[in-house]
């Protein structure tokens, strides 16, 4: 590609008899060292939520060169500088957002995160006899905001699915992001008032998913020198429940976000003393694996 350009711009140079851009060092190459990407950060619908957008570049055959992470504040223009190994112009490069963008648009194509395109580099003659080259790319990315909140996706998925409760209260425990969701009934429609961090059962011994009821309350399970409690039962042995505490109050186990326990599905003691306050026996429990 780069024999072809070359051979191009001389031509070009002969028949218009005017002269080019002079290349420095080997004129059989156009080198670089470093990619630009070019980031348009939209409007989004909501409130932007500040944060650090992250690009990675790889080879086109999968290697991985460098990543890159701007505070991104507002919306307007960006650039993510790669200070790449040294390549010739045609040169093409494998990139994906990381973090910080709901998605990315490149070529009229929207991308989720993680999702890659390849961008190519190049060069040409344009219509002054100039050489101009392009050793970067450009997109629009549309930033995180107040209305991607955990509470909007966990309303948007739990009232797709169609769950009823005999109270107008409802559950939802979502493994995969160890979060106990709350909602309200309003309108016809479930409202997420609160969310908390939990943990799971242990792959050895799995929480189980489905629709159950919180049957039973109790005030707590004894161990030998620590306690979990309250207790809101909803299948057989399974419970929601506090982390493990000593018999003097303190933390013995207090972790959540983990698959730790024997399936029981465990958060903070402060969390439970607010489910048990709230929530009224015979409310529905949604467990999922997603």
């Amino acid at each position: 590609m780069i024999k072809k350009i070359l051979s191009l711009l001389l031509a070009l140079t002969l028949m218009l008899g005017c002269s080019l851009i002079t290349f420095a060092g080997d004129v059989n190459k156009l080198v670089e060292d470093e990619f630009v990407l070019t980031v348009d950060v939209l409007n989004p619908d909501g409130k932007l939520i500040p944060g650090t957008m992250s690009f990675t570049i790889l080879t086109e055959e999968g290697e991985w060169l460098y990543n890159r992470h701007i505070e991104v504040k507002n919306t307007g223009r960006y650039e993510f500088v790669f200070p790449v190994p040294e390549y010739e112009i045609g040169e093409k490069f494998k990139i994906f957002a990381t973090a910080g963008v709901k998605y990315i648009n490149y070529c009229d194509t929207d991308l989720e995160v993680n999702k890659e395109f390849i961008a190519e580099t190049y060069a040409y003659v344009n219509e002054n006899n100039e050489l101009v080259i392009s050793n970067g790319a450009h997109i629009t990315a549309c930033p995180l905001s107040t209305s991607d909140s955990w509470e909007l996706k966990a309303e948007n998925i739990v009232n797709s699915k169609g769950i009823t409760s005999d109270t107008p209260y409802m559950i939802w425990v979502s493994k995969a992001n160890y979060t106990v969701s709350v909602f309200l009934k309003e309108n016809g429609r479930w409202n997420c008032i609160k969310h908390f961090p939990c943990s799971i059962g242990a792959p050895s011994s799995p929480t189980v998913t489905g629709e159950f009821k919180y049957y039973q309350y109790q005030a707590r399970w004894q161990y030998d020198g620590y306690y979990v409690g309250p207790i809101m039962r909803f299948y057989n042995g399974y419970a929601i429940h506090s982390t493990l505490v000593n018999n003097n109050g303190t933390d013995r186990d207090g972790r959540v976000g983990k698959m730790i326990s024997h399936g029981c599905v465990r958060v903070r003691p402060e969390t439970i003393s607010w489910l048990v306050d709230y929530i009224p026996l015979q409310t529905k429990i949604y467990i999922t694996n997603n």
